[in-house]
């Protein structure tokens, strides 16, 4: 069940009983803030060349098919015969991929490569969509130039892929389009170009985001790049008299020519790194960072930064070392004060989350618990509710500032979808990537039971503490196991009601959020973390005189209503709402609680 009354005017609350699972949360130390705006934001993981096809004048063609190394090693299958094997009447990936009958599973690198044609142009035109479901943020997988389809390997930071980003019809340009002698000087930003895609993102899609009150976050991937990176390339071209020569962990023969570098995942892979010094990175890349930073940042150079991004997300953040952070920090926040670096770390990243560091990290840590009391437990292990909300107690320790700016998840692009994780439940651990190759996975089928424990977990992630991420596809409960599986095209236009079912419970959900009696509380309040009964999480958030309390369960037969009276405390309904769901109410109770007498009037939100 999902009831919500709100109530207005209420004083300061006394303190709640049941508080056994809340610990004490110390402050950290001035000066370290995070930006007031970021504290409680809805954000919506965007994979763009599998969101939407806004413009197919832009599709890739060509060598951009697919990517440079799968290109000879298969009879290329139709665009037809792709999408029949990845869409909607998808085969299963263990099928026709890592166990393939059909040229040694060179189907399957097809798969995992194609080029769909998703732009920014789609992402654009869907933004008024994503900001009514209750969206505040965006958060873009990379955009920058890159010969892949998921782009954490770019040719150059300095530019949009155009198959991304330019509204107009795409040149092919062939590889190494992004090199020396095209006018740009690496070494000088003042020579660096503005593309048709980048004048486009900064002129057009920026400005229509920020009017409609969506901040944008994109992806830097400063760790690695590609095998086509204009910095590499070169020095597979000019060997050590490449300038670009320490820029990488390379190996030279005696002739001068490279033979072997440091890859992020493997020697000689498809990741070079740049060159670490210590805790930092060396001078070259270090710098062009810098640059790179500074011209997404204030695209202008005009000190301000209206123009700009709202902030980074950081892939792979630990494997460069916390020198080179702090002064990439205190480039950032003296461009712009406000915005938000977010760190992908899968553990506690505490000791990283300070005024030398992170502002916050992509908070696997939450999605762990909550995993484990849905079912996805190790070993068959699965908690109760009490369980559960002793250890998601214990994830809120950093201190407010930091807190309440989390990126709590379920999944992303590198997970399971959160209905599949739900669908799938047995004895294999949160995130396990052999859920590709098991005997009898479900990779189409998503049950009733799927989504409402689908749905209790995104209810855990708007009662919890902290900003919300939600992948692109799991508000509409889409099938997916991991990577390659998560990252089908979403199919608009094409969802199953259940599917539009789910998606507008969700959005119900995430609009709590920014509702203007409740969503301060649900954005800055205290917590307290309890449960009734074995299967039902509670969670209440407590600020300026108003309770809001979650009450969640599995499924709907589990939810255990309260009929406790609370010291001090009212409760006062007009009316409730109850969303259903194929007969059934979905499990979960929002309730609104204020002082008793202090009441002047209770309203449905919008």
């Amino acid at each position: 069940m999902l009831s919500l009354a709100v109530v207005y005017g209420c004083t300061v609350p006394k303190p709640l009983s049941g508080t056994e699972n809340q610990e004490s949360v110390p402050e950290l130390a001035p000066p370290f803030t995070t930006p007031d705006w970021a504290k409680g934001v809805v954000w919506y993981q965007v994979f763009p060349e599998r969101f939407r096809d806004g413009n197919a004048q832009n599709n890739p063609n060509g060598w951009d098919l697919t990517t440079l190394d799968w290109s000879a090693a298969f009879a290329e299958p139709s665009i037809e015969e792709i999408e029949r094997a990845w869409n909607r009447t998808k085969i299963a990936p263990r099928q026709f991929g890592y166990q393939s009958d059909r040229d040694g599973g060179a189907l399957a690198n097809v798969v995992y490569a194609r080029r769909y044609g998703g732009d920014l142009q789609g992402v654009y035109e869907r933004l008024e969509e994503i900001k009514a479901s209750g969206f505040t943020g965006i958060y873009l997988c990379p955009v920058f130039t890159s010969r892949s389809l998921h782009k954490y390997d770019a040719s150059d930071h300095r530019h949009i892929d155009p198959t991304l980003g330019h509204p107009g019809v795409y040149e092919d340009p062939g590889p190494g389009h992004v090199a020396l002698g095209d006018g740009e000087d690496p070494f000088d930003e003042s020579t660096w170009a503005w593309t048709a895609a980048d004048r486009w993102f900064v002129d057009v899609f920026l400005p229509k985001a920020k009017s409609l009150g969506l901040r944008v976050v994109l992806d830097g991937v400063w760790n690695h790049v590609g095998l086509d990176h204009f910095a590499f390339n070169d020095v597979r071209l000019r060997g050590n008299a490449s300038p670009f020569a320490d820029w990488f962990e390379t190996v030279f023969d005696d002739q001068g020519r490279l033979i072997g570098w440091q890859g992020w995942s493997r020697v000689n892979g498809s990741l070079p790194e740049f060159r670490h010094v210590g805790e930092d990175l060396a001078a070259g890349p270090k710098e062009h960072v810098m640059a790179v930073t500074r011209r997404w940042m204030d695209p202008n150079g005009d000190g301000d930064p209206s123009d700009g991004i709202d902030g980074w997300r950081l892939d792979v953040a630990a494997e460069i070392g916390p020198v080179f952070w702090r002064d990439w920090r205190a480039q950032v926040k003296s461009i712009n004060p406000e915005a938000i670096i977010v760190a992908e770390i899968w553990s506690d990243a505490k000791d990283m989350l300070s005024d030398e560091g992170f502002d916050a990290q992509m908070n696997y840590p939450f999605a762990y618990p909550i995993a484990d009391w849905l079912g996805i437990g190790d070993a068959g292990v699965i908690d109760n509710a009490s369980v559960a909300a002793t250890r998601l107690g214990r994830v809120f320790h950093h201190g407010r500032e930091v807190d309440l700016v989390q990126y709590n998840l379920m999944t992303s692009h590198d997970t399971e979808r959160l209905a599949s994780m739900m669908q799938n439940r047995w004895a294999r651990g949160y995130d396990n990537e052999s859920s590709r190759w098991f005997e009898g996975y479900e990779y189409e089928r998503v049950s009733d039971s799927a989504r409402m424990r689908a749905y209790a977990a995104i209810a855990a992630m708007v009662a919890s503490p902290g900003a919300i991420m939600i992948y692109n596809g799991d508000e509409y409960a889409l099938p997916g196991a991991d990577d390659p599986d998560n990252r089908r095209p979403i199919p608009w236009g094409r969802f199953s009601a259940d599917e539009q079912a789910f998606s507008d419970a969700v959005g119900s959900l995430l609009r709590l959020r920014s509702h203007e009696t409740i969503g301060a509380v649900l954005r800055l309040g205290d917590q307290v973390f309890t449960s009734r009964g074995e299967h039902t999480l509670v969670i209440q958030r407590t600020y300026q005189g108003r309770l809001v309390e979650f009450s969640i369960a599995p499924e709907t037969q589990l939810l255990v209503e309260s009929t406790a009276e609370y010291d001090g405390w009212d409760r006062d309904y007009e009316t409730e709402r109850k969303l259903r769901f194929d007969r059934r109410n979905w499990p979960v109770s929002v309730r609104v609680f204020c002082q008793t007498g202090d009441a002047d009037g209770v309203r449905e939100p919008e």
